[in-house]
């Protein structure tokens, strides 16, 4: 999925939400790692102004792969990240890489 942003520049909003089954848990199978090595490829998405990802067992490396991406993400105004493993390391990462987004 994320390796389909390389030629999304334009791309203003996205809405990612694997989000909790009340009879089975989480929906998604998906893991810290798998996540941070996927989150570069937002790089070339430049104008998100909204991003979501809710419930995809976001953690320490997806925080600090997020870190990386967002000082290229100069328009982004709103970050939903729900239902993800954020910790106070996580939002420490996840502050330092907002404060370069400019």
């Amino acid at each position: 999925l994320f390796n389909t942003f390389r030629d999304m520049n334009n791309l203003e909003e996205l809405h990612i939400d694997c989000g909790y089954d009340n009879d089975h848990g989480l929906v998604n199978d998906l893991n810290d790692g798998g996540m941070a090595e996927s989150i570069p490829s937002l790089v070339t998405c430049t104008g998100i102004r909204k991003l979501t990802l809710n419930g995809l067992n976001l953690s320490i490396n997806s925080c600090a792969a997020l870190r990386g991406v967002f000082p290229r993400m100069s328009d982004l105004l709103e970050l939903s990240l729900a239902g993800n493993s954020i910790d106070d390391d996580c939002a420490r990462v996840l502050t330092q890489g907002l404060s370069d987004c400019k």
